[in-house]
């Protein structure tokens, strides 16, 4: 009985520390009202997967080199598998939960750097909640050519990185005090073979940040997601990346044959 009671207790300590660190009591306020602003945690970790179609138009793209990225990707929830299909590279990429594949992968963003890159963007306010995430205090930022001051919290990450990703990487929330929707953000990698492909390797810790503006939401059962952001070198600086989010559903089960290759 008492080593009953003993791992009932080890499993509700667990339990506990199954969430973010936040750094102030404000952090975990404002923090936990965007979630509902955004329609709650609850729903949204029920969900079995997160699909949609991923549009994005590079403004700096190459001559020769093809301006849309577009892809449908499906994302389980409970183990973060993926399947993406890129229908104008004739491409696919996978995640397994243990390894990442392709066929026939053509851009030069490493497949493992893109399994959960815009999962991350399209799910933000909810991957707060992520047990290895460190929330910080609240400071205010006013966004360029704006009066209205937005809550700051930088987000970034502790423990084992996940795929694709790095203990450098961060992102800086803007969130409304009005409505408490996350407006915008900041982000920068620190994945190495990402920076060895953009020549920053051993000459800087990450790449960016990047800026993002959120320009349009969307309301899937009651869940408020981006529909359209921008991505900027700069708050409100030139647009170097435009982005549309659509076909976004959480009710599908995951198919999990067509995270193997």
């Amino acid at each position: 009985m008492k080593f009953i009671l003993y791992i009932l207790i080890a499993l509700s300590a667990y339990a506990a520390k199954a969430e973010p660190d936040y750094k102030s009591t404000e952090t975990k306020l404002i923090i936990k009202k965007m979630i509902q602003a955004h329609g709650g945690y609850e729903k949204w970790s029920k969900a079995p997967s997160i699909r949609f179609d991923n549009v994005m138009h590079n403004n700096y793209h190459q001559k020769e080199q093809f301006a849309w990225w577009i892809a449908h990707e499906v994302i389980d929830q409970k183990m973060r598998q993926v399947y993406q299909d890129w229908p104008m590279d004739n491409a696919t990429i996978g995640f397994d939960g243990k390894a990442v594949w392709q066929k026939n992968w053509q851009k030069g963003n490493p497949p493992e750097f893109m399994v959960h890159f815009f999962y991350y963007f399209v799910n933000l306010p909810w991957i707060t909640q992520d047990n290895n995430v460190v929330l910080s205090a609240v400071d205010k930022f006013k966004w360029p050519g704006q009066e209205k001051e937005f809550y700051q919290i930088k987000m970034t990450f502790k423990g084992e990185a996940s795929v694709g990703k790095s203990l450098k990487d961060y992102f800086v929330l803007y969130i409304d005090p009005d409505t408490y929707l996350l407006r915008g953000y900041q982000y920068a990698t620190g994945y190495e073979p990402f920076l060895e492909l953009m020549g920053l390797k051993g000459k800087y810790e990450v790449f960016g940040p990047l800026w993002r503006t959120i320009t349009k939401y969307t309301n899937v059962d009651g869940l408020i997601f981006p529909a359209a952001f921008r991505t900027m070198p700069e708050a409100d600086e030139r647009i170097v990346g435009n982005h549309v989010i659509l076909n976004i559903e959480i009710d599908k089960p995951f198919d999990y044959s067509k995270a193997k290759p």
